[in-house]
């Protein structure tokens, strides 16, 4: 059990990283915290479905439009720096939203400015944190720190919203945003101890010319084309069953919000368990098949979820497709993150990130087809077109398949 657990954990062994993994703890929970008590405090301003995407778009704009520029200074900067610089001011601006709700003096234009700020420092910061895993751990036990930095997002993830809801229940939304501020502030204390030596390296041309150098990379390299291009597929068809889940928990399973929320936390919990596999089985390689049988896997058990009319065959199906769509994507993160030449790595990573940016729009795609042919088509469209690309990279990429 020890040797299990030692093996589980080893990336925690180094010193630096394990500055970086429980400030990424505390910034993630802060992140989550923060997406639920937005909604709420945009529904108490407007009362309107409609102002909650409005926000939704404020937010993702300058998020995804700037994601290139974000790597490209994160391969030119010192990534510790950008990661508390950012910080530091995303806790800056959730004191503010919280005292400007606290004495009631709070807008929905006040939100709006939030959550576009929120967008524009995460495309800064979440390249950098990608990036700075290297200067931290040993190649040796890169894949393990990958796995281990995964499964921080998806414990925030079942952790951070209901966390929130019982603090807007007990305080108001106004100290949830002081609770996020408080747990921004503690990651960047904690990064602050993070004494990485940065790898200095030769580029330092124009931050424009790095960006095409960087899809220029992406373009020449069958690779690290195939896997984003498998990531993003999978963003836009596999993940929209996670905007359609409402439609399935009132309409097609007959649950209330209970049932709904143990739908997401079922879910929540294989993905975690699905990026601790990953991280248990850092040293067996195979890494390419990891990916392919991920992305397999996930399609196929897709198309049964989006047929099945009974719930208790649907929490178990919704647990396997959390558990191996991060086997999947963890597998693709640990494969870039070893295969990457380092002075392109925040470009090339801050590409990667935008696999949460694209839901949305998958989304609205698989919404426009479940207006027309029901959401069971929809989703299983989206799986089965997954499984496809799964199926043609076993057959048809052998870069992804043979990577060990």
């Amino acid at each position: 059990m020890e040797l299990m657990l030692r093996r589980l954990f080893a990336g925690l062994r180094h010193r630096n990283y394990r500055f970086y993994w429980l400030g990424q703890l505390s910034s993630v929970l802060a992140l989550n915290m923060e997406l639920a008590a937005q909604a709420w405090l945009v529904f108490l301003l407007t009362d309107s479905p409609l102002m909650l995407g409005v926000a939704g778009i404020a937010y993702a704009v300058p998020r995804v439009s700037l994601v290139l520029v974000g790597g490209a200074v994160a391969d030119r900067a010192d990534k510790r720096r950008i990661m508390v610089l950012t910080q530091s001011l995303l806790a800056l601006a959730y004191l503010v939203l919280g005292m400007l709700v606290l004495t009631e003096r709070i807008a929905f234009w006040h939100v709006l400015v939030f959550a576009f700020n929120s967008g524009f420092l995460r495309a800064f910061d979440r390249p950098s944190r990608y990036a700075l895993l290297p200067e931290m751990v040993p190649r040796e036990e890169l894949a393990n720190a990958v796995a281990l930095g995964s499964s921080v997002w998806q414990a925030c993830r079942l952790v951070g919203p209901g966390f929130a809801g019982v603090l807007i229940y007990w305080v108001g939304v106004g100290y949830t945003f002081v609770a996020c501020f408080v747990s921004s502030a503690a990651a960047v204390a904690l990064w602050a101890f993070i004494r990485a030596r940065p790898i200095v390296t030769q580029d330092r041309g124009g931050v424009w010319r790095n960006i095409v150098a960087g899809l220029d990379f992406v373009r020449r390299n069958p690779l690290f084309y195939s896997l984003l291009g498998l990531t993003f597929f999978n963003s836009l068809f596999g993940m929209s069953f996670v905007i359609l889940m409402p439609v399935f928990a009132r309409e097609i399973l007959r649950v209330d919000s209970r049932g709904f929320g143990l739908l997401q936390s079922v879910s929540g919990i294989g993905a975690l368990l699905g990026t601790l596999t990953v991280a248990y089985l850092a040293q067996a390689g195979r890494r390419g098949w990891q990916v392919l049988a991920g992305s397999a896997a996930f399609g196929t058990l897709l198309i049964v979820f989006a047929y099945s009319s009974s719930f208790r065959l649907s929490l178990g199906l919704i647990f396997f497709l959390g558990l191996f769509n991060q086997i999947y994507l963890t597998s693709i993160n640990t494969i870039l993150q070893l295969n990457l030449p380092y002075d392109l790595r925040g470009r090339v990573l801050g590409l990667f990130g935008l696999t949460w940016d694209l839901m949305p729009l998958g989304g609205a795609i698989a919404g426009a087809v479940a207006e027309y042919a029901g959401a069971p088509a929809a989703v299983a469209l989206g799986g089965f077109l997954v499984a496809l690309m799964a199926f043609y990279g076993m057959v048809r990429l052998p870069t992804v398949r043979e990577i060990e």
